[in-house]
């Protein structure tokens, strides 16, 4: 009999046995299980990030196989062999991150044949590979140590999904250990080319994340319920006391999708009502953005005339011709997130240009949100601190190649009736094509967008600013201030429950 522990904000509360009656939903078969070695001094000094365990994890779960325990590891050859020939007993598969370099502490090749009494010897088809690749042909050099592997082993050669070609340097392989090099970006090609081939199996996990307005505390009967109505079904909960748009997600996962489906109706009428929200907003951002719109006339109508700048301006001008002015405020916001839904369609892969004019004394909330969002939209961002005429001048003398200017303007803001979609420079001003792709945007169509689509915005503003400016002269809007009935404080409502747009602007000194 198997034993379910249901995990509940990453604390144990109980075993959960299934019932001994065969259900429709339950499976016969045992899922195929897999152990994760990553090795590197640097993981564990904290020098370096590591990253790979993520990636590998998600994945494997799509192909259906439990990753039952990740181990980090230093380069230690003794280490190294004992953890290997531990995990080959245990797990279907192994994967090990690291230490197949041409350096000293490069250990994994030696470490894996001493896990199986091998020795090591220079591969002639990888040597054939590293001649070519570095141009070299004297054996002891330390480029070739790449191809002094197990005498066991496996070559996998994969087809490159981009080029359709058949990949140049092969996952090694012993018995059921697979050899990934340690790079992020090495590691990811090599199993996006031969994941699929190498750990394919006949079970298929589906994973449902729920969320709700509430927090885990008061979820917590329903919850149980749940675990005890579905034994099949591995729940897990995980509060957030600072996610923008929930309190509590539910995360559901089965070997059936009907089953989810159930689970999930059971959800729906235990805790009300769920919370739309989209984990990864930057992903795919276009067609969410078409989707979201469809079922909203009034904000339908301006969103696709945003989008309608948008693309005309990058008909006009080249990516390369175009940086965005970001500041981090809310209309700045649902504005980036536009050109980004363009770009992102028109120019797959590229990154946007973008420059930030800070003040001489910020909100340090606003400098995280804007650290934040330019790692999110992938921007390359330059950051003056001038005033803006001088900050512009400065970056088009920095890239004489910008020829235009995405800018957050929204109707109400100081001159918006003046300008259009498309407004040059005028005066002394430095010349520049202006873009405003939001002027005919509303506060609220503003707060409906950015909600609706699960978009991050600075923290602030659920904190009651509805307008950020110098932090000496910028205060909570009164208009949302009430006392807490509990404990008879003042306190403030988040920005986008002002229903009087007028008053925007009423917490600016």
């Amino acid at each position: 009999m198997n034993l379910i522990l249901c995990v509940f904000g990453g604390r144990i509360v109980g075993p959960v046995f299934p019932l001994v009656r065969r259900s429709s939903f339950m499976s016969t078969t045992r899922p195929k299980t897999a152990g994760i070695i990553i090795i590197g001094d640097e993981i564990l000094k904290g020098q370096t990030q590591d990253t790979n365990t993520y990636f590998l994890t998600q994945n494997l779960r799509r192909l259906g196989v439990n990753v039952d325990r990740v181990s980090v590891i230093p380069d230690n050859l003794d280490v190294i062999a004992t953890e290997v020939a531990n995990f080959s007993s245990i797990y279907d598969f192994v994967l090990t991150s690291g230490g197949i370099g041409p350096t000293h502490d490069d250990l994994t090749f030696e470490g894996v044949a001493k896990a199986f009494g091998d020795r090591l010897e220079h591969h002639p088809k990888i040597v054939d590979v590293c001649k070519t690749w570095f141009k070299k042909t004297d054996i002891t050099d330390p480029c070739f140590k790449l191809a002094f592997i197990p005498t066991q082993s496996q070559l996998n050669f994969g087809t490159d999904k981009i080029t359709g070609k058949t990949t140049i340097y092969p996952l090694v392989s012993v018995k059921n250990v697979f050899i990934f090099p340690g790079i992020p970006e090495l590691l990811r090609k090599a199993f996006n080319n031969l994941g699929d081939t190498l750990f394919s199996t006949d079970k298929q996990f589906h994973t449902g994340q729920f969320y709700f307005d509430k927090d885990e505390l008061s979820l917590t009967p329903a919850i149980n319920r749940l675990v005890a109505e579905f034994p099949q079904v591995t729940v897990g909960s995980y509060p957030s006391l600072s996610n923008q748009f929930y309190k509590t997600n539910i995360s559901v996962e089965c070997e059936e999708k009907d089953l989810l489906i159930t689970a999930k109706n059971f959800l729906t009428l235990e805790m009300g009502q769920l919370v739309e929200f989209d984990p990864n907003p930057t992903e795919n951002t276009y067609s969410k953005i078409e989707n979201f719109i469809a079922a909203n006339d009034d904000l339908g109508k301006v969103v696709r005339e945003s989008l309608s700048v948008v693309e005309e301006a990058f008909t006009r001008y080249s990516p390369e011709e175009i940086s965005i002015c970001f500041n981090g405020g809310k209309d700045c916001v649902a504005m980036v997130h536009l050109v980004h839904a363009v770009h992102q369609k028109m120019f797959p892969g590229s990154r946007l240009k973008s420059f930030y004019v800070s003040e001489s004394k910020t909100f340090p909330e606003l400098d995280q949100f804007i650290t934040d969002a330019v790692v999110r939209y992938n921007l390359a961002n330059i950051e003056y601190k001038e005033p803006m005429k001088a900050a512009i001048s400065r970056m088009l003398d920095d890239d004489q190649s910008i020829k235009a200017t995405f800018l957050g303007v929204r109707a109400g803001d100081p001159g918006w009736e003046r300008m259009s979609s498309f407004s040059p420079t005028d005066g002394d001003w430095p010349k520049v094509m202006r873009v405003h792709p939001i002027l005919s945007w509303s506060y609220s169509h503003i707060w409906t967008f950015l909600r609706g689509l699960s978009i991050p915005y600075p923290v602030l503003y659920d904190r009651g600013y509805t307008s950020l400016g110098h932090p000496d002269k910028t205060i909570p809007n009164p208009a949302l201030a009430f006392t807490d009935p509990v404990t008879g404080l003042q306190k403030y409502k988040p920005a986008y429950m002002l229903e009087d747009s007028s008053l925007e602007r009423s917490g600016r000194l």
